[in-house]
Formats: C-alpha cells, sequence, structure tokens
C-alpha cells in the first residue's frame, strides 16, 4: 500500500540525503518548518510558519543529486523559474512569496493549500460524475490559459498536481518546477535516474523529445481528464520507453469504451486533447475552459461580493491609458497585480487592462491571449451579461479586426452586437459599439 501525506497529492518516498532528512532541524531562515506534508521527486513540502509575517506557509524544498558547478546551474535555473512563475497572479495558482537557496537546498515558499490532491479524490471516490470531470477540466484550462498568455508551460500537468479545496476551487500547483529541472544543452539532468521532467503517463509525445509548447500541457490535461472518468490514465502499464512509444504511435483506447454515457462533445474535447500532434489538438486553453463550461455546473453566487468601487490604483492605471499613455499603465498594471489584497474582480480588470497596453504597444498576439483567457474568467465570476464581460469581448473583436482576422471579429461582433442591445441601456455611451465597428468591417470588405 503506498503511503500517502494528508493534505497533498505527492507520494510519499524512501528518505534520501539532501531533502530535510534531518528531524532535529525545525527552521529555514525565517521559516520554522512544523510538519512534513509530503514527497515526491522532485523534493518535499512542509508546512512551517512564517515568523516575521506569523502565518502558515507550504515551503517546497528541492536538492540536487549533485554538487560544485552543477548544483550551481540548478541554482541559475530553479531561481529563473521562480522569479517568473512567482508573477502568475491567478486564483487558481498558489502564490509564489519567496524562493532562494539555504544550506544546499533550493526553496519555494507558497500559500498553504487545503484540500485534497485528485489523485487522492480518485483513490477513494473512484470514476468522477461528469458534472465534476468538466469543471476541474474548465478550472484547469482557465489557469492554463493565464499562464500560457505570459508564457509559462507546466510541463507537469498530473493529478498530483491538482488540489481540491473544500470550496471545490482548483488549484494548480508546481508551476516552474519541471521548468527548473529541465537542463540547457550540455548542462546535466537533476530528476531521478536522469529522467525527462514530467511523469510519462501525462506526458505529450513532443515533450518526451523536449520539445515543450503549450500545447503540451493541453494533453497532459486531455490524459487527467480521461483518468477522471474511467479511473485510470489512457496509457499506463509499461516501462518509461514502453509509455514514450505508446502516447508518440498508439491510438488512444476509445473513451466510451471505458466510460460509456459521456456526453458527445466532452468526449470529442477529451479526444481532440489527447491528439498526437500538437496542431490537432484545440487552438488554446481558453478554448478548452469554454468547451467544458458547457457541462459544468454554474458556479455558486459568492456570499461576499465583490466590492464595486474598483482599486484606486486600477482607476489610475486605467487613466493613464485612456489618456494615451501605455507603457506608464502597464507599469501601474505590473505593480498593482504583483501586490496583495485586491479583489478578483480587480485583478481580472488590471489584467485586462494590461492586455490592453500591450495591444497599444503593438504587441497584438499577446493582447488577445490575455484578453481570451481573462474573458473565461470573468464570465465564470461575473456572468456572461456583465458589462465587464461584453467590454472585453469587444475589445478582443477590435484586436481581431487588427490583426486582419476580419471574418472571426465579424462572427464575433454579431453575437456582441445582439447582446450589447439586450444588455446595455440606450443612454449607455457603449450601446450600438459593436454594430458600428460591424458595419465599418462591411465596408471594408
Amino acid at each position: 500500500m503506498r503511503d500517502r501525506a494528508p493534505g497533498t497529492g505527492e507520494w510519499r518516498a524512501p528518505r534520501a540525503p539532501g531533502l530535510g532528512t534531518d528531524a532535529m532541524r525545525r527552521s529555514l531562515g525565517r521559516y520554522e518548518l512544523t510538519r512534513e506534508l509530503g514527497r515526491g521527486g522532485m523534493g518535499v513540502v512542509w508546512a512551517a510558519r512564517d515568523r516575521e509575517d506569523g502565518r502558515e506557509v507550504a515551503v517546497k524544498l528541492v536538492a540536487p543529486r549533485a554538487g560544485g558547478a552543477e548544483f550551481t546551474s540548478l541554482e541559475r535555473r530553479f531561481l529563473r523559474e521562480a522569479r517568473l512563475t512567482g508573477r502568475l497572479r491567478h486564483p487558481g495558482i498558489p502564490a509564489v512569496h519567496d524562493h532562494g537557496s539555504h544550506e544546499g537546498e533550493l526553496y519555494l515558499v507558497m500559500d498553504l493549500v487545503p484540500g485534497r490532491a485528485l489523485d487522492a479524490v480518485l483513490e477513494d471516490e473512484g470514476p468522477l460524475p461528469v458534472e465534476r470531470v468538466a469543471d476541474v477540466a474548465r478550472q484547469t484550462a482557465e489557469v492554463l490559459a493565464h499562464a500560457h498568455a505570459r508564457t509559462v508551460v507546466h510541463r507537469d500537468l498530473k493529478p498530483s498536481n491538482l488540489m481540491l479545496t473544500p470550496g471545490g476551487e482548483v488549484k494548480v500547483l508546481d508551476f516552474g518546477v519541471a521548468a527548473a529541472l529541465e537542463p540547457q544543452p550540455g548542462e546535466t539532468r537533476f530528476t531521478a535516474a536522469n529522467a525527462t521532467p514530467g511523469t510519462v503517463m501525462y506526458m505529450a509525445p513532443e515533450q518526451a523529445v523536449g520539445q515543450t509548447v503549450p500545447a503540451s500541457d493541453l494533453y497532459s490535461l486531455g490524459c487527467v481528464l480521461y483518468e477522471l472518468l474511467t479511473g485510470a490514465p489512457p496509457f499506463a502499464a509499461g516501462s518509461q520507453f514502453l509509455l514514450y512509444h505508446r502516447h508518440a504511435h498508439d491510438p488512444v483506447p476509445p473513451l466510451d469504451g471505458r466510460r460509456p454515457g459521456v456526453p458527445a462533445g466532452l468526449r470529442e474535447l477529451v479526444e481532440e486533447l489527447l491528439a498526437k500532434k500538437p496542431e490537432d489538438r484545440p487552438a488554446s486553453a481558453a478554448e478548452v475552459a469554454a468547451r467544458a463550461a458547457a457541462w459544468a455546473p454554474a458556479p455558486a453566487p459568492t456570499t461576499a461580493p465583490e466590492p464595486a468601487v474598483p482599486h484606486p490604483r486600477l482607476a489610475e492605471a486605467d487613466r493613464l491609458r485612456r489618456s494615451g499613455q501605455p507603457a506608464r499603465a502597464l507599469e501601474q498594471y505590473d505593480g498593482l497585480m504583483a501586490g496583495a489584497g485586491l479583489a478578483r474582480a480587480d485583478v481580472l480588470a488590471a489584467r485586462a487592462g494590461h492586455a490592453l497596453c500591450a495591444g497599444a504597444l503593438g504587441r497584438t498576439r499577446e493582447a488577445l491571449d490575455g484578453l481570451k483567457s481573462v474573458l473565461a474568467e470573468q464570465r465564470s465570476l461575473l456572468g456572461p451579461d456583465d458589462p465587464g464581460v461584453l467590454d472585453t469581448r469587444y475589445e478582443i473583436a477590435v484586436l481581431l479586426a487588427r490583426t486582419g482576422e476580419r471574418h472571426a471579429a465579424g462572427e464575433l461582433l454579431k453575437r456582441l452586437a445582439d447582446d450589447e442591445d439586450r444588455v446595455l441601456p440606450g443612454t449607455d455611451p457603449r450601446h450600438g459599439r459593436a454594430r458600428t465597428l460591424l458595419e465599418r468591417l462591411r465596408r471594408i470588405a
């Protein structure tokens, strides 16, 4: 029987030197380590108390098996990835508060997430109801859309890295860890037995040969969803090499043969996620979130509504953007998102403003990806008829038209024009804007 640590999705492994094995050591600088939560191939996770802030946090320790110059190389990559993933601000990603090295170990300090990992849920409950699987798909894809828009690829998505909180929220763990362990040319791997970072049962074919792209995360998500529906991943038996080969060449066992009754649209989504070639998978994580939402339960109403008045710094950043100062506004949005205590609606508004600034500075594709990831979360939080959702849809149409994708912009504007007529009062200055832009595109065509 495998031994699972409570409150974590990681399996306990035999103790190894350099991974916090000294039972008498109870501190890591300012962090007092209180109890071990779990350990796996990439490190050990502790619950800890931050003496300076007085709060409980999670500390992940990663120790290489080698030393000297090799450790320096790993440390450099680890700290680079920690800085990158520390900029991800999303309710579905535990915030990274600190990182560094201490006595030969690298560490990340992050939010302590309550709940159970999906592998524990599967072991206890077996295959999950369709609605729960679709909800996991939607929430996870929203997180991936946010990360991919910021050029961050997870690389190791699996059930043990997906936590379910008591309130049903999905938290995606371990962003950046697999990337930090991936060597540059000529460097040494630091995973066990020099294996490829990632977990083979959930690894995309291209990732196994070192060609990781955002669509690799979508393939891993497909493996996770397949397992949540059937109780086992599509390929589970065989050696590591055989699993590489099966992911790359073997057809996926038909889902309806293992789980009859899955709605056709959801089954087709999982099948597309498991396509061998990245270009044959859904175009983006945002698309996956939107498609999965059709079978997910409607979000429960919040018991504590978001404040109606936006954060004053958000209002200042918006003023700078609208006055034609996108570079200055971009700095304001960055600072705002890096801080703490921002309501979720304001976080989404800041992300939308950040994307619009990127568009104004000529980074149109980045702006489009950013707005699409925001849109899926806005719909979930605010509802499809919220004026902020309509604003984001309109800005996406504007950017599509700017890039020459006029047909896609026109289709979006047709639906938006009807929704604006239905939702916005005639006195609202935004009323009719989608129809006006649609007519302009038709005249150009």
